[in-house]
């Protein structure tokens, strides 16, 4: 799809499209429950045998910490939609992070729930780097909805807090946590989804908001852009 398509469709939609949020917040819900089905409803054993596949539920500590990370991300999700978020969003959107989210909540609850080996260290350093991930999306989206909240900062361009290092850390924190989820399953197949969202970010989502924000603010976007990164500190 053109890139004056894509962005059209995630920065041009106007008014408060109640309807796409909850939608998507109900499908990722879903994909919280079948997440906790998998890891402790019985999920595992049900899902093999229908691949012809005797799979055992893997290390009980490694499945509980993975749940609850999982939920994690579905709170965050939500408050990034219902308060963070001020622009509009379109089905499509809505239908294009959807099974995203599905698949990446089954692949790591089946990767993670199968793993019988303890947690360990790499799983400890999974859990931080799921953490740090998470604060550095959630406190940078909270920054700049702060500083929008100013009426004379209307029409602004937001530059401060984590944003005066890189323009977007929000992916950042993004890659971070889900690369601590795959540090989690302890599986290391999973390291696809880490580098499809890299993928994703690198020739999608930051081009296509670079280009919307460069429309917008002009010369003080382009002054910014001079003096960060990106989205990864001092690489890209």
């Amino acid at each position: 799809m053109p890139k004056q398509s894509l962005q059209q469709q995630m920065y041009g939609v106007t008014g408060a499209s109640r309807a796409q949020r909850m939608t998507l917040a109900i499908l990722v819900a879903c994909c919280v429950a079948v997440a906790w089905w998998l890891l402790f409803g019985g999920g595992i054993a049900t899902t093999g045998a229908w691949f012809g596949r005797d799979w055992m539920v893997g290390d009980v500590v490694r499945r509980a910490v993975l749940a609850v990370a999982l939920s994690i991300y579905f709170v965050r999700l939500l408050f990034t939609e219902f308060v963070f978020l001020k622009r509009g969003m379109s089905w499509a959107e809505v239908f294009t992070i959807a099974p995203w989210v599905f698949a990446v909540y089954v692949s790591l609850a089946i990767a993670g729930g199968t793993n019988p080996a303890a947690l360990g260290f790499l799983g400890f350093d999974g859990a931080v780097l799921f953490l740090l991930g998470s604060w550095t999306n959630t406190y940078s989206e909270y920054q700049r909805n702060v500083w929008k909240q100013c009426p004379d900062h209307g029409g602004k361009l937001y530059t401060g807090g984590l944003f005066r290092h890189i323009r977007h850390p929000n992916y950042f924190g993004d890659l971070l946590s889900f690369s601590g989820l795959c540090l989690l399953a302890g599986r290391w197949i999973t390291v696809i989804i880490p580098v499809l969202m890299l993928c994703g970010f690198v020739f999608v989502n930051v081009p296509v908001l670079d280009a919307h924000l460069r429309e917008h603010y002009g010369a003080e976007f382009d002054e910014w852009a001079r003096r960060t990164r990106k989205m990864i500190p001092f690489v890209y």
